[in-house]
This record gives C-alpha cells, structure tokens and sequence, in this order.
C-alpha cells in the first residue's frame, strides 16, 4: 500500500482503485480539525440564542399581554362610564355641556373601584373635556395617533416608563399602561376616553421573572458550552497527536524508502 503526501491510496475491490490521496483529502485529520471548530463555533451560537431569546420574545411578549389585557379592561371601563353620560340622541361630539357633576362623581368612583391613575375625557375635535389633572382641560390633541386611529374608532394603547414621556409629552413617575377608547354613539365618533394604568407590580414583577429565567438560562447555557469546550480542546488535542505521528511515520519512510516500499512477495537481498 504506497503512501502519498495526504494518506494511503488503497483499493476498493479488484476491479476499481480509489484516486491516489483521496481517502486522505476525506480523513485527514486537518479536515477533522476544521470540522470541530465549525462545531464548537456551531455550539456556541447555539447556546447564545437561548439568552437572546429570553430577551427579545419572551419579554416583549410579556408586555404585550399586560397591554392586551388592560386595552380589554379600559373597553369594558368605558362601556360602564359612557351608560352615565347624558346625551342627546344624534350628538356631533361630546361637549362640556355633557360633563356633569354627577358625571364627574361618576369618573372619581370609577378611578377609585378600578385602581386608574388618570382619567381624560376628549371630544372629537380633540379637545380635553375633563381630566383629572385639571391643568389639562382645554388642551387639543392633534397627535396622528389620535386622528388616524382612535377618532376611526380603534383603540389605541401605549406602554410607557418610569420617567418616560406619554404620547402627550407628559413625564411619569410610574410605569403606566395609557389607553385610548373612542367613544361611539350611532356608529360615529363623538369622542375618547383616556385611561391610565398602573402597571409598576406588574412589570416589576415580570423583569423579576425574566431575570430570574435569564440567569438559569445563561447558567446552564455557560455549563453546556464548557462541556462542549473541553471535548472540542480534547478532541483537538487528539487531532494534533495524529498528525505528529503521521508526520513521524513520513519521517521513517523517507529514512527507509526500500524497506517501506518492499512488497511482501519479494524478499530484501540485502537480509540475510
């Protein structure tokens, strides 16, 4: 079986020879070496997506729930409000006329039952009716969000944070959920009502789930990668000795080229 630069040509069966090096270009141990650092690289990206997912699905879809679930809660909150407003029939829009005192001690119930921070009344010009900030009343929202989406009749919701800016430029202490609910009378939009949640428990106490969840992720992910480490370094290693034993098995044969190179049927004449 001659030896070549890259393995030993070797044959299949009596009638077809592999090319001379062949099983060497697909063996040898520097292929092998790449193919274990493309694992390890493989592994390691691998291990990272884990944490990365925790990140940027796990957490964001969090607050889309919370957000969902208080969008629910301010339709059905605004539903009750709206029963007490007095109205005409075929109102353009909400006037100051319709807030009442006995509206207002409606809204103050309804801020206490439901635990709101902030309650806005807009008619559908935009124009702050009544809010429970009073500095506020008078004030125009001219926002896109409010004359494309919520005077259409959609409801609209922003999460905003601790020192953060709402849709209206006003900073907050809390982490609020503010919502807008069009209000609807006979299919056309006389006006929105504007709800404030406190959700500071609630995302605080899903940053300490997703922290929490983050940490055992990154811990059992750091342990996986160390194992896949050592066995890559192993195996590495492994790799090296093999080519050093194959480089000092070429060594002896070009120090004994007509010992290495003699066939078994025929015999050395220099042996005695």
């Amino acid at each position: 079986m001659p030896w070549t630069d890259t393995g030993f040509a070797f044959q299949v069966d009596n009638d077809f020879n592999c090319p001379m090096g062949a099983e060497g270009i697909i063996d040898s141990p520097m292929n092998k070496f790449i193919y274990q650092i493309g694992f390890f690289i493989s592994a390691c990206l691998l291990v990272l997506f884990f944490p990365l997912y925790s990140i940027f699905w796990i957490y964001p879809h969090f607050t889309e729930i919370v957000t969902f679930e208080k969008e629910v809660n301010a339709k059905q909150i605004a539903t009750h409000i709206t029963k007490m407003l007095v109205m005409d029939s075929s109102p353009e829009t909400l006037k100051k006329e319709n807030i009442t005192e006995n509206f207002v001690e409606v809204l103050k119930e309804a801020r206490s039952d439901f635990d709101l921070t902030k309650i806005k009344i807009f008619s559908s010009r935009g124009e702050v009716l009544y809010s429970t900030d009073a500095q506020e009343i008078g004030n125009m929202n001219t926002h896109s969000y409010f004359t494309d989406r919520v005077s259409k009749g959609k409801i609209f919701s922003n999460v905003v944070h601790r020192d953060k800016k709402t849709m209206e430029g006003k900073t907050v202490k809390k982490d609020v959920v503010e919502t807008y609910v069009p209000l609807m009378r006979n299919e056309y939009f006389v006006g929105a009502l504007e709800i404030y949640y406190d959700i500071t428990y609630t995302e605080h106490s899903i940053n300490n789930f997703v922290a929490k969840s983050l940490i055992i992720t990154l811990m059992v992910s750091l342990s996986l990668l160390l194992c896949i480490l050592f066995i890559s370094l192993a195996t590495i290693t492994y790799y090296k000795k093999l080519l050093k034993a194959r480089r000092e098995v070429q060594l002896l044969k070009d120090r004994m080229p007509p010992l290495y190179n003699l066939s078994a049927d025929e015999p050395d004449e220099r042996l005695p």
